[in-house]
């Protein structure tokens, strides 16, 4: 079957990551093929980091960590296939927050590169601008230009998955243990850019209280660092104000019309949010 990375709705908390990306699985096997201008050098780096303890024990590992380059020169990777969240199944949200917690919780490899998030994110703003000017979606432009020019430096630097969601979670055949997928991602970075999506999609009203605690309790009970309860998380601010934006341009881009597009229900919720964390 060959496609592109999955576009889940937002309403299990899973938000969609802007990549020109092409996956194609052959018995059990996800066979990769990057975006083309992807740094080989980098891609090493993040598949070696996450093949080897104590990275390694939060990850489905990579089969290989050596790239290699296709005929047109885009790079693939192999990794294992893992079975996603059955649909009838209640989202882990506790065992992602410890998976994150212990990631987080990993001593930072000097050559590894910083997270994937970034460069996603600045596609996600660059999709922004090009959709129809004059309407309800205008503030994405002015939202994502200031979020790029107040990038903050990191509070605490981590190994961070870089396109959390539930999404990039995964068993292997056999197993019951849930581990990350997608290292192609994996570099340093604030911690809180991995529980930035959750955080975002609760905010928004779109991810239910329940969840968004069962995650915040399984990361601190895995030794992840959070605030006093009833106090504030100024550091997850940015990074929750740029996942909502990536959210959302993922949700118009599934509308009717795009890039003029008819605003679904969930839009017209991630706009009024984007309104308010503008």
């Amino acid at each position: 079957v060959d496609s592109g990375l999955p576009e889940p709705p937002p309403h299990r908390g899973q938000r969609s990551r802007v990549e020109d990306m092409r996956q194609q699985v052959v018995d059990d096997v996800i066979v990769s093929k990057h975006p083309a201008g992807t740094m080989e050098d980098d891609l090493a780096v993040r598949l070696a980091v996450a093949s080897t303890d104590p990275v390694r024990r939060s990850y489905a590992p990579p089969l290989s960590a050596i790239p290699v380059a296709a005929p047109d020169g885009r790079l693939v990777t192999l990794a294992p296939r893992t079975h996603p969240i059955p649909d009838d199944e209640p989202p882990p949200w506790h065992e992602a927050g410890a998976l994150l917690a212990r990631l987080h919780s990993c001593p930072v490899p000097d050559d590894l590169p910083e997270h994937g998030g970034r460069q996603q994110f600045a596609a996600a703003v660059a999709e922004a601008d090009a959709l129809h000017p004059g309407g309800s979606t205008d503030v994405l432009r002015e939202l994502g230009l200031h979020l790029l020019q107040s990038w903050p430096v990191p509070t605490r630097v981590a190994v961070v998955h870089g396109t959390f969601d539930l999404g990039r979670l995964g068993r292997l055949p056999g197993t019951d243990a849930w581990l990350l997928t997608g290292p192609h991602t994996l570099g340093v970075g604030d911690a809180a850019w991995d529980l930035a999506g959750p955080a975002a999609l609760w905010g928004a009203g779109l991810l239910d209280d329940a969840s968004w605690f069962a995650f915040v309790g399984g990361y601190a009970a895995a030794g992840g660092r959070t605030p006093t309860e009833g106090q504030p998380w100024p550091g997850l601010d940015h990074p929750a104000r740029c996942a909502l934006l990536m959210a959302t341009v993922a949700e118009l881009r599934r509308c009717p019309g795009h890039p003029q597009p008819e605003l679904s229900p969930a839009a017209e919720v991630l706009l009024a949010a984007c309104v308010k964390a503008n």
